[in-house]
């Protein structure tokens, strides 16, 4: 297979009507509540880079409904990115008290924080969601809780605390993750895959840069995201690239200091490349050297609850993806070949190239169940 043979997904119109026809049919309700405060106490949300669940707030302003994202928790003022400002967007923080080492200051604190959300309800019924996490005690102050979306660490707020038991729904992002809510919510614990805005927009390709050293293989292997040694299994990439001298290996995308060893070691081997940081408009020009996927995450507190948005790329690009079977990849047994063995997952990787399959299919119901008009549209369905 030559890397100009990839056939990228054409996003029939019919689809995008199917989303427009049950978004519009969803909007009413959310433009009733008029408000969505999104809050979440651990994570910043809209640091860069962003998370993909920012296309949210994007798609609710664009539609007139008020966003206030209170992201993370902080004594000192914080600057968040916003790459596309509305006068309908407001980005703050939960506020909180210097020395809450002290436990009078650390009460005093939380009773602050709830107070800052309860303000934000005084004069109208906003839709309170809840992204990732927050505190048991601030919790147990709010009068309710619309929402609660699971993120990458499923075990932050367990079932039985506050925030479950106030929440109306609970939405995780796999099935492992579900599991762990739904024996005792059955009812409003549910699996929505993460919103992922995917368009010709955002992958518009740009003009084409030199991403590969002169005399690399031309089949080649790899991952676009972020890549951490607690997540991302080191110990398989180093055994393809050693054992697949005629493939190259491509990762493009950060990590941490331990990672960065790691890499200065692969850097030794003439089949492995990699890129800290690509401009978003070269993505495209990335997606078209590979030639498979690589997924090959471990199994980890922090990723266990999450699901790779990658594969909605891969896919969109006309590249088959292999991963590892771990609760991240929990939700993908039977969509993608899935193995935590080295030697099966090169296999299954070099199936895949060698025997390419038609997952149009597969696509169009990712990119639904994962436009963030889909997820929205859930959201307002299931909480009335």
């Amino acid at each position: 297979m030559d890397q100009t043979t990839h056939k990228k997904q054409v996003i029939r119109p019919e689809l995008l009507q199917s989303i427009q026809s049950r978004w519009e049919r969803a909007l009413p309700a959310l433009k009733e509540r008029g408000h969505v405060i999104f809050i979440s106490d651990r994570y910043r949300f809209w640091d860069a880079p962003g998370f993909v669940q920012q296309s949210l707030a994007r798609v609710l302003v664009e539609n007139g409904i008020q966003v206030t994202w209170l992201d993370g928790m902080s004594w000192k003022r914080s600057y968040p990115a916003i790459p596309e400002k509305s006068p309908l967007l407001m980005v703050s923080q939960l506020k909180c008290l210097p020395g809450r080492r002290w436990r009078f200051i650390e009460e005093a604190s939380i009773s602050w924080q709830a107070h800052q959300i309860k303000s934000l309800c005084r004069k109208e019924r906003p839709i309170i969601w809840v992204q990732g996490s927050l505190d048991d005690r601030i919790s147990e102050r709010l009068d309710s809780v619309d929402v609660f979306s699971v993120f990458d660490d499923p075990l932050l707020n367990t079932p039985g605390n506050p925030l479950c038991e106030k929440a109306k729904l609970i939405v995780s992002q796999n099935a492992f993750a579900d599991n762990i809510f739904h024996e005792r919510y059955p009812q409003k614990a549910h699996i929505f895959l993460p919103p992922v805005e995917l368009s010709e927009r955002v992958f518009a390709k740009s003009k084409q840069e030199m991403l590969l050293p002169p005399g690399f293989p031309q089949q080649v292997m790899g991952y676009l995201g972020a890549f951490f040694p607690e997540g991302f299994d080191f110990e398989i990439l180093r055994y393809l690239i050693t054992s697949l001298p005629a493939w190259g290996f491509l990762m493009v995308g950060r990590t941490n200091e331990e990672g960065e060893k790691i890499l200065w070691e692969l850097k030794k081997f003439p089949n492995f490349c990699h890129h800290p940081w690509i401009a978003r408009e070269q993505l495209p020009n990335v997606w078209s050297l590979l030639d498979v996927n690589l997924m090959l995450y471990r199994p980890h507190a922090t990723n266990s609850g999450a699901f790779p948005v990658k594969l909605l790329e891969a896919l969109y690009f006309g590249i088959p993806s292999v991963a590892t079977k771990v609760p991240k990849t929990s939700s993908l047994e039977g969509v993608i070949p899935l193995s935590s063995f080295p030697d099966q997952i090169k296999d299954l990787a070099l199936s895949e190239y060698k025997f390419p399959k038609d997952r149009s299919a597969t696509f169009e119901n990712l990119f639904y169940e994962m436009h963030p008009k889909i997820h929205l549209a859930k959201i307002s369905e299931l909480i009335g």
